[in-house]
């Protein structure tokens, strides 16, 4: 009686636990289903959008094309009014407006031929373009000029002050000394060596010149010798004769 109770016990609990299962995967069933629902109903909402964007796109394109066209028509219509506009010639008689153009053709460019044709446009552009630059030279004289000028200023008050330290650094008087010191010393040591040089030289010319005497000198006595041992073998007249010669030479000088 005890194991079939339990047999029928634990039957139930089995059926209890496949029936919770059950329920489990019913619900979860529901819930896939409710989502493919959701999802059906969300593609249809982003369909119709879709369409909605498509519609809105064509519109657009037809009204960008209109928007184009408008812009070419009324480029065309600035065009032909520019072209209508530059027909206007300015009378040759009038000399002012000539006058005018040959100044600002001068302005504009000075190699440049002055040309015969002149309209009241071009000559509206030209008065523009100088206005134009007159205003760009008057914002950079009072902004640029001034910092060009303050620091030109400072570098020459920077330069003399230089040149003031190198006069007067080495001056104890009110007069400066011009040449740098380097540069008398290099000249000190110039001028010292010129004159060791001039020494020199003139003692090389002094020694140059004795020995050319010398050398004369020698030259002149060995010629003597030569006619003396010439003399001696073959004309003994001769060597008398220069020999009575040099005893009244010696005899003159001794008394």
């Amino acid at each position: 009686r005890g194991d079939y109770d339990l047999k029928v016990m634990r039957q139930e609990y089995y059926i209890n636990r496949q029936k919770t299962f059950i329920n489990h995967l019913v619900n979860q069933l529901a819930r896939h289903q409710f989502l493919k629902i959701a999802c059906q109903l969300e593609r249809k909402h982003i369909a119709s959008a879709h369409a909605l964007l498509r519609v809105i796109e064509s519109e657009l394109h037809s009204y960008l094309s209109a928007v184009n066209a408008r812009l070419g028509h009324c480029n065309s219509l600035i065009q032909a009014a520019s072209e209508v506009r530059e027909q206007g010639a300015i009378d040759d008689r009038d000399t002012f407006l000539h006058a005018v153009r040959d100044l600002l053709c001068i302005h504009s460019n000075s190699q440049a031929a002055v040309p015969t044709y002149m309209s009241a446009h071009a000559l509206v552009q030209q008065i523009s373009a100088l206005q134009s630059d007159l205003l760009s030279l008057q914002s950079e004289l009072e902004t640029t000029l001034p910092a060009d000028r303050k620091r030109c200023i400072n570098e020459l008050c920077t330069l003399i002050q230089t040149v003031e330290q190198l006069l007067f650094a080495s001056s104890t008087t009110a007069e400066p000394v011009l040449t740098p010191w380097p540069l008398m010393r290099a000249l000190d040591d110039m001028e010292n060596a010129n004159a060791q040089v001039e020494v020199a030289v003139e003692e090389v010319t002094k020694a140059r010149t004795q020995k050319i005497k010398i050398f004369e000198n020698r030259a002149h006595e060995v010629g003597r010798e030569r006619q003396v041992f010439v003399d001696f073998f073959s004309n003994h007249e001769r060597l008398k004769n220069q020999v009575r010669e040099l005893t009244s030479r010696v005899k003159a000088l001794q008394e």
